[in-house]
This record gives C-alpha cells, structure tokens and sequence, in this order.
C-alpha cells in the first residue's frame, strides 16, 4: 500500500529538490509495505492416479503473525491451520479425491503428502495466508495438477534388424504406449527423446513420427552404423528413447544394448525403468548381429 498521496507543488529554487525527494520517499515505503506474504506454491504439473504427490506453500510473515493458512482443492477446503485455536491448530477435511497427511509445518512452510490420488483429484489446488489482526491481509496463490488415469509405460521401440553394413541406416522407432485406448487422447503427450551411448542424439538425426489415427505420435532415430561407431569408440553401445511429461519428475525410459563389432552375436534387451524406482522390468529379446566397422 501506499502511505502518501501524490501532491504537485509548485516552488522555486532548492525548495523544488526537498519536494520531490519527500514524494520518492513516501512512494518507495509504499512499495515495502505491499511485499507479499505468500512466497509461493509447489504443486506438481502431473501424476497418475493411485500415486501420492507433495504439495507445500511457503510465506513470510517475519513483520506480523499468521491468523491461518488453508488449502484448497477446486475452491473446496481441505485442510486448515490456526495457531490460535490451541485444542485444534490443524483440521483435515476428508475428500473421496484423495487422502491428506501433513508432512511438515514450520513457521514458513506447510508442506502435505497428497495420497491415494483419483482422476478427479485433477484441477486447481491453492494456497490462502491469513495474517493476524488488525489488517487480517489475505493473499492467495495457485496451481493446477493434471492427474492421469494410468501411470506412463515404457515406449515401444521398434525397427531393429539383424546386421548391418558399414554405411547402412540404423532406423530405430520410439512410440509411447498406453494400457487403454482412450489415454491415448486423454492423457498428456509426452516429450520424446533419444540418446545414445547416454548422450543426446544429435537433432539432425531424430525424425517426428505421425502414426494414423489411433496410433500415438512417435520418433524416429536414423543415423549410420559407421557414424555410432565414431561417436562412441565400439563396443557395447546403448539406444535409449526417454519420454517425460513437461518438467515433471515422471518419466519412463526403454533401452536396446547392442555391442558394436564385426560378426559379434551378442543378446539385445530392452530395460524399462520408472522414475523415482517405482518399478523396473528387464527382460531378454531376440539376438541380433551387428557389423559396424568402418572396413
């Protein structure tokens, strides 16, 4: 708030210098007084229903107390803290959406454990601070959470064959994939991205993919054996397709190890792995040989 109003004074000599360094003043104390109390809200961008998130919000309140601090899922109170109310500082409101544990409380954070996330857990979730009397200022802040009907499954990686000659094509196809026909149009679109050998591939090698109509959009790996043999020195070599949501923490990743010699058989796997360790699946596929030598 500003706590002077603006005058124009008309005055001669040094006098006009004292006017406009008293309006500065007054107009920088203003601009103090109306810092904001609410530092801000964390609230993933995603999930999947049945996992468990963290959401916090962080205020300062250094100058005045705090009268209360409530957080709500699409306008709707789900949980409320009072310092003052002594017998019951904290009360949680049950939801069908999802079930609520605070994890921590200090006098510049709340932080809560979202779990046993539904669909309809989706929407907005946002933070109000109230603080203590006599102004009983309230600031509010906000974020939205997508919750997906299914968590993300290891992507298809297709179009490998059983050799391949010095200056030959290696086409590898990524496509992310999906446990009902529906989450392919109602789910998010994950960002797709390959590496090799754990380093990014270069972009002039990725190609978009348009699959038809029921088939999820993909990409395409295409570089030459002899290159990827340049690139990573031979020997075991690894293709891996990353997809991620946004700039979230989930993500799932499928992976083909191939060892890079002349006439070697060696077994090709695919490896999928879930962000976070909550699950890993590796399991053995066909053989294949590979003949990448620059000879």
């Amino acid at each position: 708030m500003q706590a002077c109003k603006r005058k124009y004074i008309h005055l001669y000599d040094g006098s006009t210098h004292a006017i406009v360094l008293l309006l500065t003043s007054c107009f920088v104390f203003g601009l103090a007084a109306a810092a904001d109390m609410l530092q801000g809200v964390d609230v993933p961008r995603f999930s999947y229903a049945g996992s468990r998130v963290n959401v916090s919000c962080s205020y300062d309140l250094t100058s005045t107390g705090l009268y209360s601090l409530k957080w709500y899922h699409n306008d709707q109170e789900f949980y409320r803290h009072v310092p003052t109310e002594r017998n019951r500082p904290v009360v949680i409101k049950p939801s069908l959406k999802f079930n609520v544990h605070e994890v921590s409380r200090s006098d510049q954070q709340v932080t809560l454990e979202l779990t046993s996330l539904t669909s309809e857990a989706s929407g907005e979730y946002k933070c109000e601070v109230i603080a203590e009397h006599p102004s009983f200022r309230t600031e509010t802040r906000a974020a939205n959470m997508t919750v997906m009907a299914e968590r993300p499954q290891p992507p298809a990686i297709t179009g490998g064959q059983e050799s391949y000659e010095a200056g030959e094509l290696v086409q590898l196809l990524c496509t992310p994939q999906y446990l009902s026909p529906a989450a392919l149009h109602t789910q998010p679109q994950p960002t797709i991205t390959w590496y090799i050998a754990g380093h990014p591939a270069p972009p002039e090698h990725v190609i978009p993919h348009r699959g038809r109509a029921r088939e999820p959009p993909g990409l395409t790996l295409s570089v030459r054996a002899d290159k990827v043999s340049r690139l990573t020195g031979g020997g075991e070599v690894e293709f891996q397709c990353l997809l991620t949501l946004a700039d979230s923490k989930i993500r799932s990743s499928s992976s083909m190890k191939t060892t890079l010699q002349r006439s070697s058989y060696l077994y090709n796997y695919f490896s999928a792995e879930y962000d976070e360790g909550l699950s890993e699946r590796r399991h053995d596929r066909n053989k294949i040989k590979l003949d990448l030598s620059n000879d």
